[in-house]
């Protein structure tokens, strides 16, 4: 008599999101924007539109409009809501250069008059650990140490230093 082993296999509707970052320093190549949303564990990048902008100090700078594949995962969950709620979250990409993102959904133009107002003083701050998940592992073990709810400095990108606690 043979013995058949079952395996069931779930399959989860991932959705796509836009977003919009309205400031990326002009040395971020889009390849490294696609690995920060995978090394996260928050989805594929589909797509990005990266546009060059000079700012008043002659700082290069771009903004991007994304489309993410969410990944089924707590934090790729925990960033949608986030979204949703806060209407833009800030997201450090890289901790130890102190650099984030401030992250959007992205409004259509006809529609960004009605969009709703962010309160800044309620948005999120997100890094690998605090987005959920499984905050002991071991390639993210040293920058998960402490996570605790604190507030950060108005965004600067090109502040330099890393004190980013107020």
């Amino acid at each position: 008599m043979h013995q058949y082993k079952l395996t069931y296999i779930v399959i989860t509707k991932m959705s796509i999101i836009q977003i919009y970052i309205p400031r990326i320093l002009g040395s971020v190549k889009k390849s490294e924007i696609r690995d920060v949303f995978i090394h996260m564990d928050i989805g594929t990048v589909k797509d990005i539109d990266m546009r060059y902008k000079m700012n008043e100090n002659r700082h290069p700078y771009y903004y991007a409009f994304i489309d993410i594949q969410l990944f089924g995962t707590e934090r790729a969950n925990t960033f949608k809501s986030s979204l949703n709620t806060h209407g833009m979250l800030r997201l450090l990409y890289d901790e130890e250069a102190a650099q984030y993102w401030e992250i959007r959904l992205h409004v259509e133009k006809k529609k960004r008059n009605n969009a709703p107002h962010i309160n800044r003083s309620t948005v999120p701050f997100y890094r690998y650990c605090t987005l959920g998940g499984n905050a002991n592992s071991k390639l993210h073990e040293s920058t998960c140490h402490n996570q605790e709810t604190r507030e950060y400095k108005q965004y600067n990108m090109w502040e330099t230093g890393f004190d980013l606690l107020v």
